[in-house]
């Protein structure tokens, strides 16, 4: 079956989508080393001219995938301790993987011992562990959050950023990865 390359001045994509001309990409902005953002391109092309997209945004305001909310709850589950509403989330097969040489990293392989190692994070810093997410986003089979987390223990302060990967099926999480931005530092305050 032969290729088609995409139309150079936008449009239709053979099996759909919309390719969207090279002027409509904004080259003028060199590249920021103090990650300051660029503003992005507008949004302009023919086949969007029809749509009032400031109505579309205020009547229907843009629904996010479920597994997306499950990551979401869970947080807030874990802000507020609630571990019977974590506990419903977690699926029999649940395993939470969490990587390094501090005491705490390891595997925890049932909702069981997920909820007690979170007790035990919640028990060494004095309640003062936090993992707030900044940004969430999933699919169908997996989910990721970019997470602040901090935390006082023993006169130190973690603050610092991590990642959670998630594995869901059926609705609930069989899978948990963290990973932490500074090991080593995450490592040292929990030892």
């Amino acid at each position: 079956m032969p290729v088609t390359a995409p139309p150079l001045d936008g449009g239709p994509v053979p099996g759909g989508g919309v390719v969207f001309p090279d002027h409509a990409v904004s080259h003028d902005h060199p590249v920021a080393h103090d990650h300051a953002a660029v503003p992005p391109a507008p949004l302009e092309h023919p086949a969007l001219e029809h749509l009032d997209l400031e109505h579309l945004a205020l009547e229907h305001p843009a629904l996010e995938h479920p597994n997306t909310a499950l990551i979401r709850d869970g947080y807030s589950a874990f802000g507020k301790g609630d571990m019977e509403t974590i506990r419903s989330m977690l699926h029999e097969r649940v395993v939470h993987r969490v990587p390094g040489r501090g005491p705490l990293c390891g595997e925890y392989r049932t909702p069981e011992e997920v909820l007690g190692f979170y007790v035990r994070v919640f028990e060494l810093s004095g309640g003062t562990y936090r993992s707030e997410p900044y940004a969430v986003m999933a699919g169908d089979d997996h989910g990721v959050a970019l997470v602040h987390t901090y935390a006082e223990r023993s006169g130190r302060v973690l603050s610092g950023r991590a990642v959670d990967v998630f594995r869901i099926e059926d609705g609930r999480i069989t899978e948990i990865r963290t990973l932490a931005e500074d090991q080593y530092a995450d490592d040292a305050f929990w030892s």
